[in-house]
């Protein structure tokens, strides 16, 4: 199975939607039968933010996809940054060792 990297370090905006298209990239690829895993860095993380409806149109896809086997993880200092403490369920900390390991796992590495 071909293993799938998308790395989102783009954040929710209506005038350019690019972690919109992150996380429905994720689910083509899914449908693909790829192995996909997103890694959330800098602005991305605030997908994870419950605060307008941009935001949770992407969260609503990104809780639907992560069913259907999307691993996520976050880089822990973008999470400081960006003051998110608590995780939804199925999504992990992780760091740039972390990112670095699934670079080198893929097969195909795509960024937003």
């Amino acid at each position: 199975m071909s293993k799938a990297l998308i790395i989102l370090h783009a954040g929710p905006d209506e005038e350019n939607p690019r972690a919109d298209t992150a996380v429905r990239l994720a689910g083509a690829m899914l449908a693909d039968n790829k192995d996909v895993r997103l890694f959330l860095a800098g602005q991305g993380v605030l997908i994870l933010k419950d605060c307008d409806k941009t935001r949770d149109n992407v969260r609503n896809l990104l809780s639907e996809l992560m069913e259907l086997g999307l691993e996520v993880q976050c880089c822990d200092s973008s999470l400081k940054a960006q003051a998110i403490e608590t995780l939804p369920a199925g999504v992990n900390r992780s760091s740039m060792k972390g990112l670095s390991s699934w670079i080198s796992m893929a097969d195909e590495v795509v960024c937003f």
